[in-house]
């Protein structure tokens, strides 16, 4: 028996529209919420890294390809530099002391586009870095904390997030009858097996500018795919001479390319104070400056094709580059070593902290005054009032 009839005539009428207007507040809000969704801008990170049918890391080079919204740190952090990464083929770059470096013409250059994951940003170490402020401590460390180690691997781990290169931290084990700086050879010439290029570094070793992609560096540079290595030259002083006078090859920045000559290379140099090869290499098993002075007094003067080393720069399979430009840094400009594309902190290695907050900082300056006062939220921020005159305690004819 139906229970309409008790209620009266306009209650009747309610509740029969009741579930309509339930039915319709329900689509509304559906329809509501939608179009609120479909008016949200969506970031894409997108790169773009040439690959090759034939090229064994072709694979790894879909992972560097996203399409979707922002949800790691690897797009958080592209999309922070993304306005501010320096082209690869840009005609110029204006180092932080204000060096204008020019790229070659255009008809010789070598890279166009990004390699992406086929470049691997190494870093190699046998030290635990367990300690507080390390990068392995139990908890993480506060900023004041930080470790100068901790420091220098986190630029290079920026880096690579940056322009969509993999990161590799090899926690290497010791040698039994030498310095441990000897393990960053066998590391790289594994890591080649795996990846087109390899730039291992030391912690102390930083990009002053993590917008510049390798690929630039290796333009200006003109790293073909004949160039094995790359490497700085020292500062000039008779303590960086090698056996024969010449200056040493600084270690603490390798740029290496995967190739048969470059294995057979890193396996003499990994061999060289067993002296298989290198007769007298085993005195630097043990003092310095260990695989530095094994390759620059040995291994070296096996790769010249026949050149001096006065004819060497630009012309071998070995590169060496100017120590203005990949060594040192601005306070030891007067050694002509002011790291103006790569710095090495090999006599102030605590300043890898300033520089990592530099990093840090030289992008987000940028992005905070755009949103804040130059334009973005500008409109919201900022509110001006500089052409009204004040009269006593008069109201504002606008609200703030």
């Amino acid at each position: 028996m139906s229970v309409l009839p008790t209620f009266s005539q306009p209650a009747r009428r309610l509740l029969i529209l009741l579930p309509v207007v339930f039915v319709a507040l329900t689509l509304l809000t559906g329809l509501f919420n939608e179009s609120v969704r479909s008016t949200l801008p969506k970031v894409v990170i997108t790169t773009n890294p040439s690959s090759t049918v034939d090229n064994p890391f072709h694979g790894d080079c879909a992972a560097n390809h996203t399409d979707g919204p922002l949800d790691s740190l690897s797009s958080i952090i592209q999309a922070l530099y993304a306005p501010l990464v320096v082209p690869i083929t840009t005609p110029t770059f204006t180092t932080r002391d204000g060096t204008v470096k020019r790229l070659p013409p255009a008809s010789e250059l070598i890279h166009h586009k990004s390699l992406g994951k086929r470049i691997c940003i190494l870093d190699v170490d046998t030290r635990p870095h367990t300690d507080d402020g390390g990068i392995f401590s139990s908890s993480f460390p506060t900023w004041d904390a930080l470790l100068p180690g901790s420091s220098g691997f986190l630029s290079h781990y920026l880096y690579a997030l940056i322009h969509g290169y993999t990161y590799k931290f090899v926690q290497a084990p010791t040698y039994e009858d030498r310095a441990p700086h000897w393990t960053k050879v066998i590391f790289t010439q594994e890591l080649l097996k795996e990846y087109d290029i390899v730039v291992m570094l030391d912690y102390d070793a930083v990009f002053p500018s993590p917008e510049l992609p390798l690929e630039w560096m290796l333009n200006y540079w003109k790293i073909d795919d004949k160039v094995m290595v790359a490497m700085a030259q020292d500062p000039d002083a008779e303590v960086n001479r090698d056996l024969r006078g010449n200056l040493n090859i600084n270690t603490g920045f390798i740029i290496a390319q995967a190739s048969e000559n470059t294995q057979r290379m890193f396996k003499d140099w990994a061999e060289c104070p067993n002296e298989t090869r290198y007769k007298g290499c085993a005195k630097w098993k043990d003092i310095i400056f260990h695989e530095q002075a094994g390759f620059s007094s040995h291994v070296r003067y096996d790769f010249l094709d026949g050149l001096t080393i006065e004819e060497e720069p630009g012309k071998s399979m070995l590169r060496v580059l100017p120590c203005n430009e990949a060594n040192g840094i601005p306070e030891k400009k007067h050694l002509g070593c002011s790291g103006q594309l790569v710095r090495h902190y090999w006599g102030n290695k605590e300043q890898t902290k300033r520089e990592f907050n530099d990093n840090v900082m030289n992008a987000m300056l940028s992005r905070l005054l755009q949103s804040a006062f130059k334009g973005g939220n500008a409109a919201s921020a900022v509110v001006d009032y500089r052409n009204k005159t004040l009269v006593g305690d008069q109201i504002l004819d606008k609200p703030l």
